[in-house]
């Protein structure tokens, strides 16, 4: 199986697609109990590798090289269509989410689209520098990073060179900085405030074991935050009433050991979402309550001396 787009939601992993015969693929992995689960077929019925997907409320939204998006409900195990993009590219897209919208690269002609789930709409941003496809993409600072990639679905991997998306000015630069060798379909992890990028294709087509730090340690907060918190707060989650996915925001002003759990009506606990130390920023967590029946739910941020709680609603 190759080709796979995958997201994470919860305690769950959706893979879609797969090379050579399963573009319409849609399964499930529980982390907790190495269990598959088949889901409903998507309506991308042709392409089976270089389609990207991100979830946003409780919706994974897929897109193909052919501008297609497509809406999976995960409460219900439906799809829908989307509006379409008049884009086309190969097949090398790679997206991000960010700020409730999807970013989206490696359509031709330099294209560069962000697409808003909420309101089902397109809007063309700058072009990029160069044509990439099959890049991986972090973001620190509301600045995107596009590192090394492909110009055309290429087997082999033809940059080593690094852009920068500045979101608030719409435009693009080239970073200084280069990768050691030319590579694609690399995964990204920030840690720290730092940006690193993990494995890939080489430009002879092999698979490589490397992991190189883009953006140093410290550069952000995890949470991408330009500034500070000034002190310790806990948001109302987003959705509210949910089904079954929602997210929580929390505020942290110092570095502190943040746990937050969550209680049903009785007091008793569901379920521990955090128990680590954290430095000082915004952060969001989503929790995924498929296995819980309707009503009230609370949950509750410890952090330092720091406590509140909230309510929330799950309705199916």
């Amino acid at each position: 199986m190759w080709g796979v787009t995958s997201v994470l939601v919860g305690d769950y992993v959706y893979l879609l697609g797969a090379w050579p015969s399963g573009p319409e693929l849609n399964r499930r992995y529980n982390l907790n109990t190495s269990e598959w689960v088949y889901l409903a077929s998507s309506p991308n019925t042709y392409h089976t590798w270089g389609i990207t997907a991100e979830v946003f409320n409780g919706v994974i939204y897929l897109f193909n090289p052919d501008g297609e998006c497509f809406a999976y409900n995960i409460a219900t195990d439906i799809w829908s269509n989307r509006t379409f993009n008049t884009a086309s590219g190969t097949r090398d897209l790679s997206s991000i989410f960010y700020q409730n919208e999807i970013y989206i690269i490696g359509w031709d002609d330099s294209t560069f689209y962000k697409y808003n789930p909420t309101t089902d709409q397109w809007t063309r941003l700058a072009n990029s520098l160069y044509q990439v496809g099959a890049c991986a993409m972090g973001i620190i600072n509301n600045l995107i990073y596009f590192v090394g990639g492909n110009s055309g679905g290429s087997h082999g991997a033809e940059y080593n060179t690094i852009l920068r998306y500045d979101i608030t000015t719409n435009s693009w630069a080239l970073d200084v900085q280069l990768l050691s060798s030319k590579r694609h379909w690399m995964a990204t992890a920030e840690y720290k405030g730092g940006l690193y990028v993990v494995g890939g294709i080489d430009s002879v087509a092999q698979a490589v074991n490397i992991v190189e730090e883009i953006v140093p340690q410290g550069t952000a907060g995890v949470n991408d935050e330009s500034e500070t918190p000034k002190e310790f707060s806990l948001a109302q989650n987003y959705p509210n009433p949910f089904n079954p996915i929602t997210t929580f925001r929390y505020s942290i002003p110092t570095e502190s050991k943040v746990i937050i759990n969550v209680y049903d009506m009785l007091g008793n606990e569901i379920e521990t979402l955090i128990n680590e130390e954290k430095s000082a920023g915004t952060y969001e967590i989503t929790w995924y309550a498929e296995n819980l029946p309707s009503g009230v739910y609370f949950y509750q941020l410890k952090a330092g001396s720091f406590t509140e709680s909230k309510k929330m609603i799950l309705m199916k």
